[in-house]
């Protein structure tokens, strides 16, 4: 579509969405929070207001003040060690930068989810198809904060655990109302990564896909993490099949200095 617009920041975290769309969103549930949540950020940003921030919703177990300290501490430790051993840049596990990211993480954090009045909500449960642990939600259960689910966007960012919650078509039924799905898939060699697409093109149209530049393909070539948005088939799409990928200033590689994935499309 020729009315994409990037939500998030220029690396990995940020994601396309048909610009007409976002008039009818008030509201996003996010699988997955990690250290990093430009997307959302950036929603609330761009409906001015029009966006309750109670109406964003993270789930994740995994992230906590208390966590971001304790991973902060590790990669610290780490980096100073791998600095006086003199390691080579492109041997050392972690980076400055990641280091400085988290730090930043932590500052954000704080206002964001702990301490401003009318801040972003953050269920600290991993979302799971049946939830069987204290620090789990099923899939239907997290389908069920959303406010109006006709204006709710889904994200699904939770390193491989979209396999356990999108099973069979009566997983994707629950999403049927989504106007704007948002997922990162895992193991593109999956037999299932075909099959889910297919179960998801009954409800939705692929607005775009952007290959995971983290070097790493499967045997065919194809990037083994795509990102992709699919938008409700209620909103008709307003142009023909793009045939070529990336789009130049949209799309930007997941980490900086990467060389982008391109993608060839033909009429089939």
């Amino acid at each position: 579509m020729s009315d994409l617009v990037r939500l998030g920041r220029n690396a990995d975290g940020g994601y396309l969405l048909p610009r007409e769309v976002l008039n009818e969103i008030d509201g996003c549930l996010s699988f997955g929070l990690g250290a990093e949540w430009s997307f959302e950020q950036a929603l609330f940003e761009l409906k001015n207001g029009t966006i309750k921030p109670g109406n964003i919703v993270f789930f994740d177990a995994s992230i906590s003040v208390f966590g971001i300290l304790k991973s902060l501490i590790y990669m610290g430790r780490r980096t100073i060690y791998e600095i006086r051993m003199r390691r080579p840049k492109s041997e050392r596990k972690f980076k400055l930068e990641d280091l400085k990211r988290s730090l930043i993480a932590l500052v954000i954090y704080l206002p964001t989810f702990k301490w401003r009045k009318n801040r972003f909500r953050h269920i600290r449960k991993f979302v799971v198809h049946q939830a069987k642990k204290s620090n789990e939600i099923s899939f239907v259960e997290a389908l069920s904060y959303r406010t109006d689910p006709k204006r709710t966007i889904v994200k699904i960012d939770i390193e491989g655990g979209e396999w356990d919650l999108i099973r069979n078509e009566q997983d994707v039924d629950l999403l049927a109302d989504v106007p704007v799905l948002i997922m990162e898939l895992h193991d593109t060699r999956r037999t299932e990564f075909l099959q889910v697409v297919e179960f998801l093109k009954e409800y939705f149209w692929i607005a775009h896909l952007h290959g995971n530049t983290s070097g790493r393909g499967t045997e065919l070539g194809m990037p083994l993490y795509i990102e992709m948005t699919f938008v409700n088939k209620r909103f008709l799409p307003h142009s023909g099949i793009r045939t070529n990928l990336p789009i130049d200033g949209l799309d930007f590689p997941v980490r900086p200095g990467e060389a982008p994935y391109e993608f060839v499309f033909g009429n089939a």
